[in-house]
C-alpha cells in the first residue's frame, strides 16, 4: 500500500487570484464538488498545470447534501446492471483504502416479509450474488475497513435490533454491507489539500461569469470574486465543467451562438435528507416508503421504494426524499410544511419512531440529474452521468463537462474525465494514480490502530471523544489542531453543547483552509452547524473569533451571523 502524504509538506491552502490570472493553465476546473476535486487531484498527479475555481465553498453544493452512503450497488441487482454494481464496488473499496479515516464500513438491516421481493428467499439470493460478485472487495484493506459477508437472521433477531418495525408476518432480515462517510465535507477538502500538494492552485468565492471564446475553441473563464466584486480573467488550454446543479447555466455560457444546445439539457431534481435525534443506533435500517413506486429499470418491479435510517454523529439521518425541481439552484430551499409531509410518509413506514418536526436538527439538501423523460409524475434520479467532450458534439474544442450521478464513483468518472483532457493535449503523463495513494492525512496503517495511538498519547486537557472526533474528520492531521490548542489554551474550549467542535478548528479552518465565512466554517470545515442551531451565543463566539482572524469589522460580522441564520430557514428550521 503506498504511503500517505506527507502531512508536514501539505501547504495550507492559499488564495491567491493574482496567480490565477497571470497563469496560464493546462486544465481549469469550474466546481470545487466531489467531481471537480478528484479531477483536479488527477490532473495534477499526472504533471498537468491545473486550477479548480468554485462560486461558493468547497463541497458546498449537491456534494454536501446527501445520506453519507458509500453505496456498493446492492440495488443494482434489481436492474440486472452487473457492470455499474461493479463499478460501485471498486469505488467504494478504493476509498475504504485512501481515506480509511473518513469512510468506514456500516451495517444495514433489510427486514423480510412473506415470500416476494421482500421475503427471505428472495434477500438469501440477494446477498449470497452480492458477495460472490464483490468477492475482490477486501483486496490491500485493513482489518477495520473490511466489508464482510451478507448474512440473514430471524425475526426475534431483527426485532431485537430494529424493535419498532413491522412484527406482523416479519420473517426475519437480512444484513448487507455497505460503507458511511463521516464528513463528505472533509474528504472533499483531504482530496483537494492532495490535489494543492501535487501542485495545483484552488480558489473558493469565485465565481464563472463567461466561458471565453476564440472561435471554436474555449480558451478559459472570466471569473468575479465573491467577496470583492473582482473579476479576472483564467486561460487554460482545456475547461473542465463539474459544475453539478449549475452546468446548464454553464453551458449557456458558451452556447448563446449555437442554436443545435439542447435547452434543459441537465435537468434536476430536489434530494432532502433529515438530521434528526438519534432513532437507531450502531447500523442502518430499510424500511418500504408506503407511497407506490414504479422503476422501469428494475428487471422485477417492487413497487415501492426503501428510506433509510443510518446513525450518523449521535444523530440519525433520514430519506432520501425526492421532489421535482426547476428553479433557480442558487435558490434552493424546503419549507417548513414540506418536512412535515416527509416526516409523515417517514412516520407511515416507520411508525413507531413517532418523528416529530421538532426532533429535525438539519436539513440536508442537494439538487441530483434527473431521469430523462420524467418531467412529469413521480421524480426518478437519472442512472448514469454525462461526460461531454463538446469537440464530438457541438465542434467546439476546449471544453468537457461532467453531469455527475453518485457521489461514490466521482473518482472514476473524474479519471476518465483527466483522460480526455490529457489526449487533447496530447500529452504523455504518467497513469491516474487517485485509486491507489492515499489521501492526505489518511494514516498508512489501519485507522483503527492509528487511532488506538492517538488516544493513548492524547494531552491530559482532551477526552477521548474529542480526540476521537478530531481524527475522524482530520486523520493524522489532527495533530495539528491539538498543536493549536496546547498553544493557546482558550482554543480548547468547545464552541457549543451541540457538537465536539472545539474553537482550535475554527481558528485553524481560517488559518490554513480557506474558511473565509462564517458558513464556511460552520458547514464546510466543521459540523457544528450540521448537529443542531449552536445558538446565538455560540454563532456570536465564532463570528468574533473569525473577526479577528480575517479583520472583520461589526457590520461585516454580524452579516454573517445572519447568513447561518438564513441557510437554516431556508432548509425549513425555525430558529429558537
Amino acid at each position: 500500500m503506498p504511503h500517505a502524504t506527507n502531512d508536514s509538506a501539505t501547504p495550507s491552502l492559499t488564495r491567491d487570484l493574482d496567480k490565477l490570472a497571470s497563469t496560464e493553465f493546462d486544465l481549469v476546473i469550474v466546481g470545487g464538488g466531489i467531481y471537480g476535486v478528484w479531477a483536479t487531484l488527477d490532473a495534477a498527479q499526472r504533471g498537468l498545470n491545473v486550477a479548480l475555481i468554485e462560486q461558493n465553498d468547497f463541497g458546498s453544493g449537491a456534494s454536501a447534501n446527501s445520506q453519507r452512503v458509500v453505496h456498493g450497488g446492492l440495488r443494482y441487482l434489481q436492474h440486472g446492471n452487473i457492470k455499474r454494481m461493479r463499478e460501485s464496488i471498486r469505488e467504494r473499496s478504493t476509498l475504504l483504502r485512501v481515506a480509511g479515516h473518513l469512510v468506514q464500513p456500516m451495517p444495514f438491516l433489510v427486514p423480510t416479509y412473506g415470500l416476494g421481493m421482500r421475503g427471505r428467499p428472495a434477500m438469501f439470493t440477494a446477498m449470497k450474488l452480492n458477495d460472490a460478485i464483490s468477492a475482490d472487495r477486501n483486496r490491500d484493506l485493513p482489518p477495520t475497513s473490511r466489508i464482510p459477508n451478507g448474512r440473514l437472521v430471524n425475526a426475534d433477531q431483527c426485532l431485537q435490533m430494529a424493535p419498532g418495525i413491522e412484527p406482523k408476518g416479519l420473517t426475519g432480515g437480512a444484513i448487507f454491507y455497505d460503507a458511511q462517510v463521516n464528513n463528505s465535507e472533509r474528504l472533499a477538502l483531504a482530496v483537494l489539500k492532495s490535489a494543492v500538494n501535487a501542485g495545483a492552485q484552488a480558489a473558493n468565492h469565485l465565481r464563472v461569469t463567461h466561458i471565453n471564446r476564440d472561435n471554436n475553441r474555449i480558451i478559459g473563464v472570466q471569473a468575479q470574486d465573491q467577496l470583492t466584486g473582482k473579476t479576472i480573467n483564467i486561460n487554460a488550454k482545456i475547461t473542465l465543467c463539474c459544475a453539478g446543479p449549475w452546468t446548464q447555466r454553464t453551458a449557456e455560457m458558451h452556447s448563446l451562438d449555437q442554436p443545435t444546445q439542447k435547452p434543459n439539457q441537465f435537468e434536476t431534481l430536489r434530494a432532502v435528507a433529515l438530521v434528526t435525534k438519534d432513532l437507531f443506533d450502531g447500523m442502518g435500517l430499510a424500511v418500504p416508503s408506503r407511497k407506490a413506486h414504479n422503476d422501469n429499470k428494475e428487471l422485477v418491479g417492487k413497487g415501492y421504494r426503501n428510506l433509510f435510517v443510518t446513525s450518523w454523529r449521535g444523530r440519525s439521518l433520514v430519506g432520501t426524499f425526492y421532489t421535482h425541481y426547476s428553479g433557480d439552484p442558487d435558490n434552493l430551499s424546503v419549507s417548513p410544511d414540506e418536512i412535515s409531509g416527509f416526516i409523515d410518509e417517514f412516520n407511515q413506514a416507520y411508525p413507531s419512531a413517532k418523528l416529530a418536526y421538532d426532533d429535525v436538527r438539519f436539513t440536508f439538501m442537494g439538487l441530483l440529474p434527473k431521469a430523462p423523460g420524467t418531467s412529469g409524475g413521480e421524480p426518478v434520479c437519472d442512472k448514469r452521468y454525462q461526460l461531454i467532450d463538446h469537440a464530438t458534439s457541438e465542434k467546439l474544442d476546449g471544453l468537457i463537462t461532467v453531469f455527475g450521478v453518485k457521489w461514490t464513483t466521482a473518482r472514476d468518472v473524474a479519471q476518465q474525465a483527466i483522460n480526455i483532457a490529457t489526449s487533447k493535449l496530447n500529452r504523455n503523463t504518467p497513469h491516474c494514480q487517485t485509486a491507489d495513494a492515499p489521501i492526505h492525512s489518511t494514516p498508512p496503517n489501519d485507522p483503527a490502530d492509528a487511532l488506538a495511538t492517538a488516544l493513548q498519547t492524547k494531552p491530559t486537557w482532551a477526552n477521548n471523544q474529542l480526540i476521537a472526533h478530531l481524527f475522524q474528520a482530520y486523520g493524522t492531521e489532527y495533530e495539528k489542531i491539538l498543536a493549536l490548542a496546547n498553544d493557546q489554551p482558550s482554543l480548547r474550549e468547545p464552541l457549543s453543547d451541540n457538537a465536539p467542535t472545539i474553537l482550535a478548528q475554527i481558528t485553524y479552518a481560517t488559518r490554513h483552509e480557506m474558511a473565509l465565512s462564517l458558513t464556511d466554517v460552520l458547514f464546510h470545515r466543521t459540523e457544528a452547524g450540521f448537529l443542531g442551531y449552536p445558538g446565538d451565543q455560540a454563532l456570536q463566539r465564532c463570528a468574533d473569533l473569525l473577526a479577528t482572524e480575517l479583520h472583520w469589522d461589526t457590520q461585516r460580522t454580524q452579516q454573517e451571523i445572519e447568513f447561518v441564520k438564513q441557510a437554516y430557514r431556508q432548509r425549513g428550521l425555525q430558529l429558537p
